[in-house]
């Protein structure tokens, strides 16, 4: 309690995403439902005009990401041309999206729904939903369904190797706590922990996620952790 209070005394606003959250909705951003901002402290908002910013539900934004609406580039041609110009534009995240650490958003984009920004990238323009864009500029990587196969085949080797990694430098096998991102492979519906459901209940679509998982025909390659664990000792490299 005291280390929340010293936090907020601090940082104020930006002390947590729910704070910040409400901060920038009371300066006039538009913004949507079970959102948030990991790092609020890391995040620039440009709240020069905070009514050109719209940000839709269940949009994750990580550290050090910065969503601009204005540019001071056009100082240089003023001093060359001895004219002014103006350098405001709109910025809109759609539905469930996903912006990477290290992220800038430019004036003038919109992105659309169901989108992943890799970390670093720098974004501007049309951004298509259903998509994966990354680099700087931020170019389309690939579409979503894509991305859902590539993660989907990549988790048991994933799981592998981070089992096998703890067992190298602990000398003891994983807990099944520890294997908790990668539940989905081994736990059976009444296995699930609290940790395992606070992860489901963070996410917009958790009453969906929880119905797949209790889905009695849901596939999952283990019946349980142990069988898992067996299964990464007879792999391991």
């Amino acid at each position: 309690m005291l280390q929340k209070i010293y936090r907020y005394l601090r940082y104020r606003e930006k002390s947590n995403s729910v704070s910040y959250i409400k901060f920038l909705r009371n300066r006039g951003v538009i913004i949507g439902e079970n959102c948030r901002f990991f790092d609020p402290i890391s995040n620039i908002v440009d709240l020069q005009n905070p009514y050109c910013i719209e940000i839709g539900n269940n949009v994750s934004i990580t550290s050090n990401v910065i969503l601009l609406t204005h540019d001071y580039s056009w100082s240089v041609l003023a001093n060359k041309k001895h004219q002014m110009f103006g350098g405001i534009g709109t910025l809109k995240i759609g539905n469930n999206v996903f912006i990477g650490m290290g992220s800038i958003i430019l004036k003038s984009t919109e992105i659309g729904d169901n989108v992943i920004i890799g970390a670093g990238s720098v974004v501007s323009g049309m951004v298509e939903s259903n998509s994966v864009y990354a680099g700087n500029p931020a170019k389309k990587i690939m579409d979503l369904e894509t991305f859902f196969e590539k993660k989907k085949n990549q988790q048991l080797q994933e799981a592998i190797s981070l089992a096998n990694r703890i067992k190298k430098l602990k000398g003891r096998n994983p807990t099944c706590e520890e294997m908790k991102e990668y539940f989905w492979l081994f736990t059976k519906s009444e296995c699930l922990t609290d940790s395992m459901c606070r992860q489901i209940q963070n996410l917009g679509e958790s009453k969906a996620i929880f119905e797949e998982f209790y889905n009695l025909n849901r596939q999952k390659q283990f019946d349980s952790f142990e069988e898992f664990l067996d299964y990464c000792w007879r792999n391991e490299k």
